[in-house]
């Protein structure tokens, strides 16, 4: 059964998940990006902040939050959940952050995002620390928060497709997992390929989901 932590200081979606779960066994994943990137733009501001303010408030109630001493989670571009309010919280709780930087091979690595410290912008427009930033170990991190455009109550995640995630956590070892998304960006399947890692647990605006994955339900 998912574990549900319903928040109060947001807004309810009221769409259907299952309008974006096709017939076809193989969706379109490109297909699936673009409808869900335009439900996701379609989020005003003040939505915005709200639904950012109350997930950082719904963090609270992550099992691991209280033990967590390491953070990975990742500067918000276009229309990304804004992490930044969990960010201050971590660094009032003396959590040390790291942040996602793009590395060759389609991969990343985790570098120290000290508080105050510069950031610099990569190709694609996304701030990360600069290059002597120190790094730590995938396997280091008690959690990592990780973007999405898509997700399921399965653990399925639906990135970007360019599979920086999915390269650097095929580790024996690994954190946490937390997809951080608006609930308006849930769909009823994630269509998964074999190496796609899929999430511990999503956390939206308005409740901590721990997902209950393919082979146990």
């Amino acid at each position: 059964m998912n574990h549900r932590v319903q928040g109060q200081y947001c807004q309810r979606y009221t769409g259907n998940p299952t309008s974006f779960l096709m017939s076809d066994p193989a969706p379109n994943k490109d297909e699936l990006r673009r409808s869900l990137r335009r439900r996701r733009a379609a989020i005003g501001p003040a939505q915005r902040n709200q639904a950012a303010t109350a997930a950082a408030r719904l963090l609270n109630t992550l099992p691991q939050w209280s033990s967590c001493r390491h953070l990975g989670l990742y500067q918000p571009s276009s229309e990304e959940f804004d992490c930044r309010p969990i960010a201050q919280l971590a660094r009032e709780r003396g959590i040390a952050l790291y942040l996602p930087v793009m590395e060759a091979q389609s991969r990343l690595s985790f570098a120290h995002w000290a508080e105050g410290a510069e950031l610099a912008v990569n190709r694609y427009g996304i701030a990360e620390p600069a290059a002597g930033a120190e790094r730590i170990a995938v396997s280091a991190l008690d959690l990592i928060l990780v973007p999405l455009v898509g997700w399921d109550r399965r653990g399925g995640r639906l990135g970007m497709g360019g599979g920086y995630y999915d390269r650097t956590l095929a580790v024996d070892v690994r954190p946490v997992l937390v997809g951080l998304a608006y609930a308006a960006q849930e769909i009823a399947e994630v269509p998964m390929a074999s190496w796609d890692i899929p999430l511990d647990y999503v956390l939206t605006e308005r409740e901590l989901v721990s997902v209950v994955p393919v082979d146990e339900d």
